[in-house]
Protein backbone atom coordinates (compact mmCIF):
# COMPACT_ATOMS: atom_id res chain seq x y z
CA UNK A 1 0.00 0.00 0.00
CA UNK A 2 1.38 3.42 -0.97
CA UNK A 3 1.16 5.76 2.02
CA UNK A 4 -0.50 8.52 0.00
CA UNK A 5 -3.45 6.16 -0.45
CA UNK A 6 -3.80 5.39 3.26
CA UNK A 7 -7.38 4.45 4.07
CA UNK A 8 -7.87 2.48 0.85
CA UNK A 9 -7.59 -1.24 1.54
CA UNK A 10 -8.19 -4.37 -0.50
CA UNK A 11 -9.66 -7.76 0.25
CA UNK A 12 -10.40 -10.97 -1.61
CA UNK A 13 -13.93 -12.29 -1.17
CA UNK A 14 -14.41 -15.59 -3.01
CA UNK A 15 -13.95 -14.67 -6.71
CA UNK A 16 -14.00 -10.92 -6.12
CA UNK A 17 -11.15 -8.44 -5.57
CA UNK A 18 -12.63 -5.61 -3.56
CA UNK A 19 -11.60 -2.08 -2.53
CA UNK A 20 -12.67 -0.65 0.83
CA UNK A 21 -12.61 3.03 1.72
CA UNK A 22 -14.41 4.54 4.71
CA UNK A 23 -17.89 2.98 4.57
CA UNK A 24 -17.70 1.90 0.91
CA UNK A 25 -16.82 -1.48 -0.56
CA UNK A 26 -16.62 -1.84 -4.34
CA UNK A 27 -15.73 -4.81 -6.50
CA UNK A 28 -12.71 -3.93 -8.64
CA UNK A 29 -11.84 -7.23 -10.34
CA UNK A 30 -13.40 -10.68 -10.50
CA UNK A 31 -11.76 -13.95 -11.44
CA UNK A 32 -13.57 -13.80 -14.81
CA UNK A 33 -13.03 -10.16 -15.69
CA UNK A 34 -9.32 -10.37 -16.52
CA UNK A 35 -9.65 -10.33 -20.32
CA UNK A 36 -12.20 -7.52 -20.20
CA UNK A 37 -10.08 -5.44 -17.82
CA UNK A 38 -6.95 -5.94 -19.90
CA UNK A 39 -8.77 -4.88 -23.08
CA UNK A 40 -10.30 -1.88 -21.35
CA UNK A 41 -6.95 -0.67 -19.97
CA UNK A 42 -5.27 -1.04 -23.37
CA UNK A 43 -8.01 1.01 -25.00
CA UNK A 44 -7.67 3.71 -22.34
CA UNK A 45 -3.91 3.91 -22.85
CA UNK A 46 -4.33 4.12 -26.62
CA UNK A 47 -6.82 6.99 -26.34
CA UNK A 48 -4.43 9.36 -24.53
CA UNK A 49 -3.69 12.62 -26.33
CA UNK A 50 -0.58 12.51 -28.47
CA UNK A 51 2.63 13.63 -26.68
CA UNK A 52 0.99 13.06 -23.28
CA UNK A 53 2.27 10.31 -20.99
CA UNK A 54 -0.52 7.99 -19.75
CA UNK A 55 -0.68 7.71 -15.94
CA UNK A 56 -2.83 4.67 -15.11
CA UNK A 57 -4.08 4.28 -11.51
CA UNK A 58 -5.28 0.76 -10.71
CA UNK A 59 -4.40 -2.12 -8.36
CA UNK A 60 -2.12 -4.75 -9.85
CA UNK A 61 -3.36 -8.28 -10.43
CA UNK A 62 -1.77 -11.20 -12.35
CA UNK A 63 -4.50 -11.05 -14.99
CA UNK A 64 -3.13 -7.66 -16.09
CA UNK A 65 0.51 -8.77 -16.33
CA UNK A 66 0.34 -8.85 -20.19
CA UNK A 67 -0.12 -5.08 -20.08
CA UNK A 68 3.53 -4.76 -19.05
CA UNK A 69 4.61 -6.78 -22.10
CA UNK A 70 3.28 -4.07 -24.40
CA UNK A 71 5.77 -1.51 -25.67
CA UNK A 72 3.40 1.38 -24.93
CA UNK A 73 5.15 4.07 -22.84
CA UNK A 74 3.06 4.63 -19.71
CA UNK A 75 3.26 4.83 -15.92
CA UNK A 76 1.16 2.52 -13.76
CA UNK A 77 0.55 3.60 -10.17
CA UNK A 78 -0.70 0.63 -8.14
CA UNK A 79 -1.99 1.87 -4.76
CA UNK A 80 -2.33 -1.75 -3.60
CA UNK A 81 -1.88 -5.21 -5.08
CA UNK A 82 -3.93 -8.37 -5.47
CA UNK A 83 -0.86 -10.45 -6.35
CA UNK A 84 1.58 -12.42 -4.23
CA UNK A 85 4.61 -11.21 -6.22
CA UNK A 86 5.14 -8.02 -8.23
CA UNK A 87 6.87 -7.66 -11.60
CA UNK A 88 10.09 -5.63 -11.76
CA UNK A 89 8.98 -3.48 -14.70
CA UNK A 90 10.06 0.14 -14.08
CA UNK A 91 6.70 1.40 -15.33
CA UNK A 92 4.90 -0.18 -12.36
CA UNK A 93 4.97 1.94 -9.19
CA UNK A 94 3.88 -0.15 -6.22
CA UNK A 95 6.25 0.90 -3.40
CA UNK A 96 7.27 4.09 -1.62
CA UNK A 97 10.77 3.76 -3.08
CA UNK A 98 9.45 3.49 -6.64
CA UNK A 99 7.05 6.38 -6.06
CA UNK A 100 9.89 8.61 -4.91
CA UNK A 101 11.98 7.57 -7.91
CA UNK A 102 9.10 8.56 -10.16
CA UNK A 103 8.67 11.96 -8.46
CA UNK A 104 12.40 12.61 -8.84
CA UNK A 105 12.39 11.58 -12.51
CA UNK A 106 9.60 13.89 -13.70
CA UNK A 107 10.98 16.45 -16.16
CA UNK A 108 9.67 19.97 -16.75
CA UNK A 109 8.52 19.10 -20.28
CA UNK A 110 6.57 15.97 -19.26
CA UNK A 111 2.77 16.12 -19.63
CA UNK A 112 0.83 13.40 -17.84
CA UNK A 113 -2.74 12.36 -18.56
CA UNK A 114 -4.34 10.63 -15.58
CA UNK A 115 -6.39 7.50 -16.32
CA UNK A 116 -8.71 6.45 -13.49
CA UNK A 117 -10.61 3.39 -14.81
CA UNK A 118 -14.35 3.09 -14.15
CA UNK A 119 -13.76 0.19 -11.74
CA UNK A 120 -13.05 2.81 -9.04
CA UNK A 121 -16.72 3.82 -9.30
CA UNK A 122 -17.58 6.37 -6.59
CA UNK A 123 -13.92 6.67 -5.54
CA UNK A 124 -12.75 8.20 -8.82
CA UNK A 125 -12.57 11.75 -7.44
CA UNK A 126 -10.67 10.61 -4.34
CA UNK A 127 -8.13 8.67 -6.39
CA UNK A 128 -7.63 11.49 -8.90
CA UNK A 129 -7.03 13.95 -6.05
CA UNK A 130 -4.34 11.72 -4.57
CA UNK A 131 -2.59 11.35 -7.94
CA UNK A 132 -2.68 15.12 -8.45
CA UNK A 133 -0.92 15.42 -5.07
CA UNK A 134 1.86 13.16 -6.40
CA UNK A 135 2.28 15.41 -9.43
CA UNK A 136 2.28 18.47 -7.17
CA UNK A 137 5.23 16.98 -5.28
CA UNK A 138 7.06 16.53 -8.57
CA UNK A 139 6.28 20.14 -9.54
CA UNK A 140 7.56 21.40 -6.16
CA UNK A 141 10.80 19.53 -6.73
CA UNK A 142 11.25 21.09 -10.18
CA UNK A 143 10.55 24.58 -8.84
CA UNK A 144 13.07 24.04 -6.05
CA UNK A 145 15.74 22.87 -8.48
CA UNK A 146 15.11 25.85 -10.73
CA UNK A 147 15.18 28.30 -7.83
CA UNK A 148 18.26 26.97 -6.05
CA UNK A 149 20.12 25.39 -8.97
CA UNK A 150 23.00 27.89 -8.99
CA UNK A 151 22.83 28.85 -5.33
CA UNK A 152 23.47 25.35 -3.93
CA UNK A 153 26.99 24.93 -5.44
CA UNK A 154 27.95 28.44 -4.26
CA UNK A 155 26.80 27.66 -0.71
CA UNK A 156 28.51 24.28 -0.72
CA UNK A 157 31.86 25.79 -1.76
CA UNK A 158 31.63 28.29 1.10
CA UNK A 159 30.51 25.73 3.71
CA UNK A 160 32.70 22.71 2.86
CA UNK A 161 35.82 23.77 4.83
CA UNK A 162 33.85 24.27 8.05
CA UNK A 163 31.67 21.20 7.41
CA UNK A 164 34.71 18.94 7.80
CA UNK A 165 34.47 19.49 11.58
CA UNK A 166 30.68 19.59 12.06
CA UNK A 167 29.19 16.85 14.24
CA UNK A 168 26.94 14.09 12.92
CA UNK A 169 23.24 14.37 13.85
CA UNK A 170 23.59 11.34 16.15
CA UNK A 171 25.10 13.80 18.66
CA UNK A 172 21.52 15.05 19.16
CA UNK A 173 20.64 11.83 20.94
CA UNK A 174 22.84 12.81 23.89
CA UNK A 175 20.23 15.37 25.00
CA UNK A 176 17.46 12.77 24.80
CA UNK A 177 14.32 12.80 22.71
CA UNK A 178 12.72 16.25 22.34
CA UNK A 179 9.36 16.92 23.96
CA UNK A 180 8.16 19.00 21.01
CA UNK A 181 8.82 19.55 17.30
CA UNK A 182 7.81 23.07 16.28
CA UNK A 183 7.13 24.15 12.68
CA UNK A 184 5.88 27.47 11.29
CA UNK A 185 2.28 26.77 10.26
CA UNK A 186 -0.60 29.07 11.28
CA UNK A 187 -1.77 26.72 14.06
CA UNK A 188 1.43 27.49 15.98
CA UNK A 189 -0.21 30.66 17.38
CA UNK A 190 -2.79 28.62 19.31
CA UNK A 191 -0.11 26.40 20.87
CA UNK A 192 2.40 28.92 22.21
CA UNK A 193 1.06 28.66 25.77
CA UNK A 194 1.41 24.87 25.73
CA UNK A 195 4.99 25.19 24.48
CA UNK A 196 6.01 27.24 27.50
CA UNK A 197 5.89 24.07 29.60
CA UNK A 198 8.09 22.05 27.22
CA UNK A 199 11.79 21.64 28.01
CA UNK A 200 13.67 20.06 25.11
CA UNK A 201 12.31 21.73 21.95
CA UNK A 202 13.33 21.22 18.32
CA UNK A 203 12.27 24.17 16.17
CA UNK A 204 12.33 25.03 12.47
CA UNK A 205 14.30 28.20 11.79
CA UNK A 206 11.15 29.61 10.18
CA UNK A 207 9.34 29.33 13.54
CA UNK A 208 12.24 30.53 15.70
CA UNK A 209 11.31 34.27 15.69
CA UNK A 210 7.81 33.70 17.08
CA UNK A 211 9.17 31.46 19.86
CA UNK A 212 11.79 34.07 20.74
CA UNK A 213 9.17 36.79 20.82
CA UNK A 214 7.04 34.64 23.16
CA UNK A 215 9.94 33.97 25.53
CA UNK A 216 10.18 30.28 24.64
CA UNK A 217 13.68 28.78 24.46
CA UNK A 218 14.40 26.13 21.87
CA UNK A 219 17.31 23.74 22.36
CA UNK A 220 17.87 22.81 18.70
CA UNK A 221 17.18 24.77 15.49
CA UNK A 222 16.83 23.16 12.04
CA UNK A 223 17.53 25.00 8.78
CA UNK A 224 16.88 23.66 5.28
CA UNK A 225 16.33 26.77 3.14
CA UNK A 226 19.32 27.80 1.03
CA UNK A 227 17.88 31.21 0.13
CA UNK A 228 18.51 34.73 1.38
CA UNK A 229 15.79 34.42 4.05
CA UNK A 230 17.72 31.72 5.94
CA UNK A 231 20.03 34.22 7.64
CA UNK A 232 17.14 36.58 8.34
CA UNK A 233 15.33 33.93 10.43
CA UNK A 234 17.92 34.41 13.17
CA UNK A 235 17.72 38.20 13.44
CA UNK A 236 16.82 39.14 17.02
CA UNK A 237 17.34 35.60 18.35
CA UNK A 238 20.24 34.26 20.44
CA UNK A 239 22.21 31.76 18.29
CA UNK A 240 24.74 31.26 21.10
CA UNK A 241 22.05 29.36 23.03
CA UNK A 242 21.13 27.01 20.19
CA UNK A 243 22.46 23.92 18.51
CA UNK A 244 22.04 24.16 14.71
CA UNK A 245 21.14 21.26 12.41
CA UNK A 246 21.64 21.91 8.69
CA UNK A 247 23.05 20.38 5.54
CA UNK A 248 26.08 21.67 3.67
CA UNK A 249 23.99 23.65 1.19
CA UNK A 250 22.50 26.04 3.74
CA UNK A 251 23.16 29.79 3.47
CA UNK A 252 26.80 30.40 4.60
CA UNK A 253 25.67 33.40 6.65
CA UNK A 254 23.75 31.03 8.93
CA UNK A 255 26.65 28.75 9.85
CA UNK A 256 28.87 31.75 10.68
CA UNK A 257 26.60 32.63 13.62
CA UNK A 258 27.93 31.65 17.08
CA UNK A 259 25.95 28.45 17.67
CA UNK A 260 26.83 26.10 20.52
CA UNK A 261 27.40 23.36 17.94
CA UNK A 262 26.51 22.55 14.32
CA UNK A 263 25.29 19.08 13.36
CA UNK A 264 24.91 17.84 9.81
CA UNK A 265 24.04 14.72 7.84
CA UNK A 266 24.54 13.03 4.47
CA UNK A 267 21.91 14.74 2.32
CA UNK A 268 20.84 13.41 -1.08
CA UNK A 269 22.34 16.25 -3.16
CA UNK A 270 25.16 14.93 -5.44
CA UNK A 271 27.63 17.52 -4.09
CA UNK A 272 27.03 16.39 -0.51
CA UNK A 273 27.11 12.71 -1.46
CA UNK A 274 30.48 13.15 -3.18
CA UNK A 275 31.86 15.03 -0.16
CA UNK A 276 30.66 12.30 2.22
CA UNK A 277 32.11 9.57 0.02
CA UNK A 278 35.61 11.02 0.24
CA UNK A 279 35.71 12.95 3.54
CA UNK A 280 32.74 12.28 5.85
CA UNK A 281 31.74 8.66 5.57
CA UNK A 282 30.59 8.84 9.19
CA UNK A 283 27.59 11.06 8.48
CA UNK A 284 24.09 9.62 8.83
CA UNK A 285 22.06 9.43 5.64
CA UNK A 286 18.82 11.42 5.68
CA UNK A 287 16.33 11.63 2.82
CA UNK A 288 14.12 14.70 3.03
CA UNK A 289 11.50 13.71 0.44
CA UNK A 290 9.32 16.83 0.76
CA UNK A 291 12.24 19.23 0.92
CA UNK A 292 10.87 21.46 3.69
CA UNK A 293 12.33 22.01 7.15
CA UNK A 294 9.36 20.34 8.85
CA UNK A 295 9.80 17.08 6.95
CA UNK A 296 13.55 17.26 7.69
CA UNK A 297 12.87 17.41 11.44
CA UNK A 298 10.49 14.47 11.22
CA UNK A 299 12.97 12.40 9.20
CA UNK A 300 15.81 13.02 11.68
CA UNK A 301 13.55 12.35 14.67
CA UNK A 302 12.46 9.03 13.12
CA UNK A 303 16.08 8.10 12.43
CA UNK A 304 17.20 8.81 16.02
CA UNK A 305 14.14 7.87 18.08
CA UNK A 306 12.00 5.64 15.85
CA UNK A 307 8.25 5.84 16.39
CA UNK A 308 8.45 7.21 19.95
CA UNK A 309 5.50 9.63 20.44
CA UNK A 310 6.28 13.36 20.34
CA UNK A 311 4.22 16.57 20.36
CA UNK A 312 4.19 18.30 16.97
CA UNK A 313 3.10 21.92 16.61
CA UNK A 314 2.56 24.07 13.51
CA UNK A 315 3.00 21.34 10.89
CA UNK A 316 0.09 22.57 8.74
CA UNK A 317 1.75 22.57 5.28
CA UNK A 318 -0.30 25.71 4.53
CA UNK A 319 -0.71 29.40 5.19
CA UNK A 320 -3.73 31.35 6.36
CA UNK A 321 -4.83 34.53 4.56
CA UNK A 322 -1.37 34.84 3.11
CA UNK A 323 0.11 34.59 6.59
CA UNK A 324 2.54 31.97 7.81
CA UNK A 325 5.42 32.23 10.23
CA UNK A 326 7.69 30.84 7.51
CA UNK A 327 9.63 33.80 6.19
CA UNK A 328 11.03 32.27 3.02
CA UNK A 329 11.31 33.22 -0.63
CA UNK A 330 8.09 31.40 -1.53
CA UNK A 331 6.15 33.75 0.76
CA UNK A 332 7.91 36.73 -0.79
CA UNK A 333 7.05 35.65 -4.34
CA UNK A 334 3.44 34.88 -3.47
CA UNK A 335 2.68 38.10 -1.61
CA UNK A 336 4.98 40.72 -3.10
CA UNK A 337 6.77 39.43 -6.18
CA UNK A 338 3.72 39.61 -8.48
CA UNK A 339 2.15 42.86 -7.39
CA UNK A 340 3.72 46.15 -8.57
CA UNK A 341 7.05 47.40 -9.81
CA UNK A 342 7.68 48.96 -6.42
CA UNK A 343 7.39 45.56 -4.70
CA UNK A 344 10.86 44.28 -3.97
CA UNK A 345 12.99 42.62 -1.32
CA UNK A 346 13.03 45.84 0.71
CA UNK A 347 9.23 45.96 1.03
CA UNK A 348 9.24 42.29 1.98
CA UNK A 349 11.80 42.85 4.73
CA UNK A 350 9.88 45.89 5.97
CA UNK A 351 6.72 43.83 6.33
CA UNK A 352 8.59 41.13 8.23
CA UNK A 353 10.19 43.61 10.59
CA UNK A 354 6.77 45.04 11.41
CA UNK A 355 5.32 41.60 12.06
CA UNK A 356 8.00 40.73 14.62
CA UNK A 357 8.70 44.21 16.00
Amino acid sequence: MLSLFDGITGKVAEERRQICFENQTITFYTSRSGDRDLRQFREALASVTRNNIPLLVAPYTEALAPLLKDSTPFIWISPLSFAATMPTDSRLIASEEKLQEFINSVAAEDNYEIIVPPQWQTLQAVVREKVVEILRQAAARLKTLRHFGRLWPINFSANAPAARSWSDIRALAAAGAPQALVMAGPSLDANLQALKTQQNIWVADTALPVLTKSGITAHTVFSADAGFASREHFVGTRPETHLLVCDMLVNPGVVRLPFVRICTYAASHPLVQQFCLHERGDLTEITNTQGNVGSLMLAIYAKLFGDRPVNIYGYDKSHRRRVTHARGTAYFQRVYGRQTRTANVETYMLALSRRYA
